[in-house]
Formats: C-alpha cells, sequence, structure tokens
C-alpha cells in the first residue's frame, strides 16, 4: 500500500521542523516547553496511528519513497508487523517523557536547546525505525546518536565530560561497522533498498554476505550494549539527565530492531548461518547473565536499573538469535515492554531522587506507605521485567524462549541451542532475584528516615509513570494488540 498522505515522512519531519522553534521559544517558556514538544511528536503519533490503521484496512504494509540521493536510492520508508509497533513505542514513550520532562527539568538552564535536541533525538529515533533505504537509515542512526551524546554532554551529571566521550567513541566505533558494511553490500549489489536485498544477495557467496552482515551486526550489538560492548551504558546512563535515561531504554533497543530489520527483510539467508546465530545466542546469554548479576550488585537504583537493561538487551538479543518467526514476536514484546517498564522505573529514581533525596536503596524503605501509587507503579514495572504473567515482559520472555526451541527441534535437532535456551530459561531467575530484592527494600519494611519526611507523590511527575503502568497493564493482557498488527502486516 502506497503512503499517499505522506504520513510516514510527515512523522519524522515534525519533529525535525519544530527544534528550531522550541530553540527560540526556550527562553520565554522555560522547563513549561515541555507541554509545548508534545505537539509535534503528538502529531508524529497521530500520523503513525493513521497510517497503521490504512495498512491493517488494506492488509498490507504502507510503503513511501522519494527521490532523495541519486545513485544512493530514493528515501524509502516503510510501516510494517515490525517497524510499526517500534515506530508508535517510540512516540508514545517520547511523549510521556516530555510531561515528566517539565517538572523534572525546572530551574535547569539553556532548555530551548535541550528540548531542541531532544526533538532531533525523537525525529532520528523514528527515522532510523522506518527507513529501509540502508543510506537514509544510517543518516537517522547518527542524528540519533548525535541527539543523546549531546543530551548527555551539555546537562549530564558531574562526571558527565567522561560519560559523553565513553559514550561517542563507542557508538562511532559502532557506527562505523555498520557503514562499512553497508558499503560492501552496496559494492556487491547496487542497491541499499532492503526490499530488494533480499533477492540481490541471493547470488553473492555465503561467506563474503554473512562477513559484510556481521559487520553491520557488530554496530548494532554496540549500540544494545551486548557484551562484551557494554561498559559505554552504566556512565551514560547514570550520568544522563534523568528525561534522558528514561527513554534510553527506548533508543538502546533500537539496536536491536536494527538486527530484526536487516536479517530478517533483507537478508534471511544469513538466518540459515546455524553457527552465526549460535555466537548471537552465546553472547545473549552472557549478556542476560553479566548484567543480571551486576544488577544485585547495585546499591543505586538507576545505576541497578542499568545494568538490568544491559541484561533485558540480551533477552532481545536471543529471541533475533533464535532464528524464526516466533523468536521475532518475542523479540519484539521484549523491546515494547522494555520500554514501558525501564521508562516508568527510570521515572521513579528521578522522584525518589528529588522528594527523598537520593535513589539509594539504603536510604529506602516503606515507600509502599508513603507513597502508595508510586509504589503500585514500581511493582509493576519490576515485575514486567521479571517475566511475571499477564504482563507483557511474560510474552515476551515466552515467545523468546518458545522460538528458540522451535528452531533447535526444526530438522535435526539442535542439541546446542536447546542447551543454551534451558541455560537461559533457568540463569532467567537473576531477573527475579534483583527485582523481588530491590521491591523488598524500597516499598516494604519500616520507614527509613528520609522516606518518612516525605509528602504525597506530585502529580505532574507521577502521572507520566502512571500512564506508562497503565499501558504495560493493557498490553500485557491484550498482547494481541501488537501480535495482530506483525501478522497482518507480515
Amino acid at each position: 500500500m502506497l503512503d499517499v498522505n505522506h504520513l510516514l515522512i510527515q512523522s519524522i519531519i515534525a519533529p525535525l521542523v519544530f527544534s528550531p522553534i522550541a530553540l527560540a521559544l526556550g527562553k520565554s517558556l522555560k522547563e513549561k516547553l515541555g507541554w509545548v514538544t508534545i505537539l509535534p511528536i503528538g502529531y508524529s503519533l497521530i500520523c503513525l496511528l493513521a497510517a497503521s490503521s490504512a495498512s491493517l484496512s488494506a492488509g498490507e504494509p504502507a510503503l513511501a519513497s522519494y527521490s532523495w540521493a541519486g545513485i544512493l536510492g530514493g528515501l524509502d520508508l516503510l510501516l510494517d508487523g515490525i517497524s510499526g509497533p517500534i515506530a508508535l513505542t517510540i512516540a508514545v514513550v517520547s511523549i510521556v517523557i516530555s510531561i515528566y520532562s517539565v517538572s523534572f527539568m525546572k530551574g535547569e538552564e539553556g532548555l530551548g536547546g535541550f528540548f531542541g535536541i531532544y526533538l532531533l533525538f525523537v525525529s532520528g529515533m523514528l527515522g532510523t525505525v522506518l527507513a529501509i533505504n540502508l543510506a537514509a537509515f544510517f543518516i537517522f542512526f547518527e542524528l540519533m546518536l548525535i541527539g543523546s551524546w549531546l543530551l548527555i554532554a551539555l546537562w549530564g551529571g558531574e562526571a558527565r565530560g567522561r560519560a559523553a566521550l565513553k559514550y561517542f567513541l563507542y557508538t562511532e566505533a559502532g557506527a562505523l561497522l555498520l557503514l562499512a558494511g553497508i558499503a560492501i553490500i552496496f559494492s556487491l549489489t547496487g542497491t541499499l533498498n532492503l526490499l530488494e536485498l533480499r533477492s540481490a544477495s541471493t547470488s553473492i557467496g555465503s561467506g563474503v554476505l554473512t562477513a559484510a552482515v556481521s559487520l553491520m551486526l557488530l554496530g548494532f550489538l554496540v549500540k544494545m550494549a551486548i557484551f562484551p560492548f557494554h561498559s559505554w551504558l552504566p556512565d551514560a546512563y547514570t550520568e544522563a539527565p534523568m528525561p534522558i535515561t528514561a527513554i534510553f531504554s527506548t533508543m538502546t533497543g533500537i539496536g536491536g530492531y536494527a538486527a530484526l530489520r536487516i536479517l530478517y527483510t533483507g537478508f534471511p539467508k544469513v538466518l540459515e548461518n546455524g553457527g552465526l546465530m549460535i555466537v548471537l545466542a552465546v553472547l545473549a546469554l552472557i549478556t542476560m547473565v553479566y548484567g543480571g548479576y551486576l544488577a544485585l550488585a547495585q546499591t543505586r537504583l538507576k545505576r541497578l536499573l542499568a545494568y538490568s537493561s544491559i541484561s533485558q538487551m540480551g533477552y532481545l538479543l536471543f529471541g533475533i538469535a533464535a532464528a524464526s518467526i516466533v523468536g521475532l514476536v518475542g523479540a519484539i514484546l521484549i523491546y515494547i515492554a522494555h520500554s514501558f517498564a525501564k521508562a516508568l522505573l527510570f521515572m521513579i529514581s528521578g522522584l525518589l531522587s528529588r522528594k527523598v533525596g537520593s535513589d539509594d536503596l539504603s536510604k529506602l524503605g516503606g515507600l509502599a506507605g508513603k507513597m502508595p501509587l508510586m509504589s503500585i507503579a514500581f511493582l509493576v514495572g519490576f515485575l514486567s521485567l521479571m517475566g511475571f504473567p499477564p504482563l507483557l515482559g511474560f510474552w515476551g520472555e515466552l515467545y523468546v524462549f518458545a522460538g528458540s526451541i522451535y528452531t533447535a527441534f526444526a530438522g535435526s535437532l539442535d542439541v546446542a541451542r536447546l542447551t543454551l535456551t534451558l541455560i537461559a530459561i533457568i540463569f532467567a531467575i537473576i531477573t527475579a532475584g534483583y527485582g523481588l530484592w530491590t521491591i523488598k527494600r524500597s516499598l516494604f519494611g519500616e520507614a527509613s528516615e528520609a522516606v518518612a519526611k516525605v509528602e504525597r507523590e506530585p502529580a505532574l511527575m507521577l502521572a507520566p509513570i502512571v500512564i506508562s503502568m497503565v499501558i504495560l497493564i493493557i498490553l500485557g493482557l491484550q498482547p494481541t494488540l501488537i501480535t495482530n498488527m506483525l501478522q497482518a502486516l507480515s
């Protein structure tokens, strides 16, 4: 289905065009500019919903193509069962974070620049997800990375300089690997359109194709903070301003989306390389365990959640490595569940830092008695990460592991894959461990001295937290809202 109303390009351009307007309004509106940024992102959401509705009615994906870069091809955009749920998640989380920023960023300097760069960042994320021309994809990918780097470097914590530099070096190294892979693919096929590459790549030798795609995957693994490319994430998450940390999990998971898109749409032949898929599964398992183990060792909630994000990216990669449609569905569900759960939990961490004075777990305790609604959201967020039914995280883990087991039994028995899957299921208990430990220390028991002085939750900071919680619950009770879209537009 052709996007005759140009809804997809509008969803990307709206935040981009509004960015300089936000910069100009910064001095007069200050933190209230957060309300204004909802307008372009809200418009993007409306465009995406309209395009999704039209696609579902037609029973086929929405496709747009614009003349752009000559030999490199057109600006090609696609909304289907893979990109649709991801793009909608980005738009909704971005709106939620805009609301949260109104309260959290009050009193900060240079808020015109903050919200202006934030809109560029959102535009970059949406463009990365919707673009299927690899040149355009790379440009949007870079816009996303540069925007997030500036937000850390300019509005981060005391150690923001070191954290921003580390983040920039890692992510740009990953971007160069990605660019090298794209260049090789273009030299071999003469096209950068993923829909065309599906057939054009069949004539390439499997070894050369796997090497080129592996370079691209390495770039995405860096973006996902997969072990051993993970060390940038804890510092970047900890030093970033809290609203940006809250949306970073959505951004980090885009590396997983990109790997899905590249493999399943452009190069399904590479999915048949069992050795490469096993390597990805091993890296995923190590990341799941390593991130979860280090999360157990943290005393600050924000840093615990950062290491938890590393672990969750392991689950996402495990779904990709499943090399099956069931695993693909699981990876998408993990992405969405993780985006909303982490946005919720990081916003709570920021709320506690402002109202209690610290997110140090040793200074918390008894929150349930003082902040009941926030505590319910806190519980829901962690239970979703733990895969507790019927929350969305449960469905994500179920599909990821079921997809891997399905692949292990397809054809001759794949003992290595089956063993890795069983180990991953067993070690999923680590997520439950740090989740339950944090819940117990923070919500229950006698109120600490700092918590005892706290008043009820401020409504403006609580509202986006509750919105995220409600979405998690609704999607957990009705995961078919996501799976039906994937099935209808696949």
